[in-house]
């Protein structure tokens, strides 16, 4: 594995130093661009008080789409689980014919 690289974000005024490794670096810059975006967004369509109401908002606004994919695929697995258990069931009872 390569070596780490040392970079720095810029996240809310705030300077934030890193060890990465290379492949990484591409993500964490757009990570951090977006989170800049979010927070610029909700300063200037919303009544925040402070800057810690706009990153409680856009860490919301970014956790929430991830937890929705996640309860999906969970509500999928039981699906497919459910499917798995009538086929055997079948499969059981045409083996017995």
């Amino acid at each position: 594995m390569s070596e780490k690289l040392r970079i720095t974000l810029k996240i809310a005024d705030r300077v934030y130093p890193l060890k990465i490794f290379p492949e990484q670096e591409q993500a964490y810059r757009q990570a951090a661009e977006r989170i800049n975006k979010q927070i610029t967004y909700f300063e200037q369509n919303f009544p925040v008080k402070d800057r810690q109401d706009s990153l409680a908002m856009c860490a919301i606004s970014l956790a929430t789409p991830l937890f929705q994919e996640s309860l999906a695929d969970e509500n999928q697995k039981e699906k497919n689980i459910e499917r798995l258990e009538k086929i055997h069931q079948t499969l059981v009872e045409i083996s017995n014919i």
